[in-house]
């Protein structure tokens, strides 16, 4: 069987030598690898890699006499990779070649099994090695920092590594990546499990190639197949009946995210750790974040590289934001949501901070904003500090729990909706976070404003009017903290695109008579009947 020519790419600066000399050391006694030496027409004297350095009229004489496995010219120079290459993935042996992304294509279009390995660092982290090699002059390395590599043909296998740790880390993750070709491939499941925003893959206990039991704790997996990956933590399974031992299975959510149907062949490695680890730790340290940095978390949160104990250390921190730092925030979280589309030019909403008994004013607004014309699809929270909910008041009179594609159907027939947002899952970064802050007490009005404003933005709204009620029992207590929490409204929502209005209310008593889903719901009937008992 022909072996595996892997391709490792990744932008100047990423380290990839660095790496391809580790693993070279790490995979010298092996001989089903071969770790390629390149033509490069570039000085001897050069430094870095170990290479076959050439004039560019011998580099010519050599591709014009059909040298070269591949050859390709980049910032200047021309390399190739020698055709005695492909006797060695006849021969069975893997070979391991720096190339670029330019020649990917043609690459797998000759060799069948073509894996390409990604390696890739933060960008200032590549700047820094760019500087320290001193190979470039600043424009130069600016150019390299600048360049956008070409896309990868579909279908095609993808393996990343992070080199944004030490050298001996980026190095075993490396060698990870080459040698799980040995491991056998297990066969994808889905497990009739509802883990909820949790996800979950399930190893047998005696699962060849892997000890199950290693990847169990805080840490988490990642799941390949092709170029999709799902990262998740693990469970063990020990009945032969629920997982076989060459299987892997995915709790719902996760299947659903992965992609990829039951039975396919799929590996698994340790995640990798999250590029925005030392973010996460200058803000647990106190530090502002600028707008990258909190990015950057974010999407390592949408991928579920987080356990929940960091996510917990990050929210605790963020307790306390600037205010650019919640309009970072707001935005990186309506980034990583599904934005929903409503095909009109102003679509309007209404928010309550919330914490007042019988408050169900939504209710009241959303059918006459809609009479008149407006396109006000509000999405409601159940009862999370008081009795009820929006929610579970509206669910007194009609069904709440409606998917994307309902909504949007009822507010095509009558202008608006008033429905549960648990279902709609258009921001799941929001359900992460919430799930955490709820149980832990974690109460900040700078993460509700950044929480709110993201979920607005992904629900469409392009106008919005929110309600501040102040009183001893509500969530906001003086007029001050109504005036602080109003100010970083206004200032995130313009910075999101959207006309925001605040309103600070009376919340110092409940509003209306009923206290309970079936009583509210019946007070806000009387008002839209214009009974004279409302």
């Amino acid at each position: 069987m022909p072996g595996r020519l892997f391709l490792v790419v990744g932008p100047s600066g990423a380290g990839k030598d660095t790496l391809l000399d580790g693993a070279r050391r790490a995979l010298g006694e092996d001989p089903s690898f071969v770790f390629a030496r390149r033509v490069v027409t570039r000085p001897a004297d050069a430094g870095g890699e170990a290479f076959r350095a050439v004039a560019p009229e011998e580099f010519e004489a050599l591709r014009a006499g059909g040298a070269f496995l591949l050859w390709w010219r980049a910032h200047g120079l021309e390399y190739g990779l020698p055709r005695a290459l492909e006797d060695e993935l006849q021969a069975g042996r893997h070979v391991v070649a720096n190339v670029s992304r330019g020649v990917v294509a043609a690459a797998a279009g000759r060799f069948a099994g073509t894996t390409v390995i990604e390696i890739d660092a933060p960008p200032g982290l590549r700047a820094e090695r760019l500087a320290a090699r001193r190979r470039e002059d600043a424009a130069d390395a600016a150019r390299r920092l600048a360049r956008k590599g070409a896309p990868y043909p579909a279908g095609l296998a993808v393996e990343r590594v992070a080199n944004d740790g030490t050298p001996a880390e980026g190095v075993a993750r490396f060698v990870a990546v080459l040698t799980s070709t040995r491991r056998p491939a297990l066969a994808l499941k889905r497990m009739p499990i509802d883990s909820w925003n949790d996800d979950v893959a399930f190893l047998h206990r005696r699962c060849p190639g892997y000890r199950a039991e290693s990847y169990l704790g805080p840490g988490k997996i990642e799941v390949r197949g092709g170029d999709r990956i799902v990262t998740a933590r693990v469970n063990v399974v020990e009945d032969d009946r629920i997982l076989a031992a060459d299987e892997i299975g995915l709790s719902q959510r996760a299947f659903e995210r992965f992609g990829l149907p039951e039975g396919v062949p799929v590996g698994i490695e340790r995640a990798r750790r999250p590029a925005s680890l030392e973010a996460l730790r200058a803000k647990v340290a106190g530090r502002a974040l600028d707008p990258e940095a909190i990015e950057a978390i974010v999407a390592d949160v949408a991928a579920g590289r987080y356990a929940h104990r960091e996510i917990a250390a990050f929210l605790v921190a963020a307790v306390s934001l600037s205010a650019d730092e919640i309009l970072s925030l707001a935005r990186a979280r309506a980034r990583h949501a599904r934005r929903l589309d409503w095909a009109a030019d102003m679509v309007v909403d209404k928010h309550s901070v919330g914490g007042i008994p019988g408050n169900r004013v939504t209710m009241i607004v959303v059918p006459i904003v809609a009479a008149h014309g407006l396109t006000i699809p509000k999405t409601s929270s159940r009862a999370i500090t008081s009795a009820a909910g929006t929610a579970d008041a509206m669910e007194a009179l009609a069904r709440v729990e409606l998917d994307a594609a309902e909504m949007q159907a009822v507010v095509r027939s009558a202008g608006g909706c008033v429905v549960w947002n648990g279902r709609l899952n258009h921001s799941p970064i929001d359900d992460v976070m919430n799930a955490i802050t709820r149980p832990l007490g974690i109460d900040s009005n700078d993460l509700s404003v950044a929480s709110i404003l993201s979920k607005k933005r992904a629900a469409g709204s392009t106008h919005l009017v929110i309600d501040v009620p102040v009183g001893p029992a509500a969530k906001v207590r003086t007029r001050r903290e109504a005036d602080e929490m109003a100010a970083r409204f206004s200032h995130v929502g313009a910075g999101l695109g959207m006309a925001v209005a605040v309103h600070v209310t009376d919340g110092t008593q409940p509003v209306g008579r009923g206290v309970g889903p079936a009583l509210e719901a019946r007070d806000a009937m009387q008002v839209l009947r214009n009974d004279p008992a409302a």
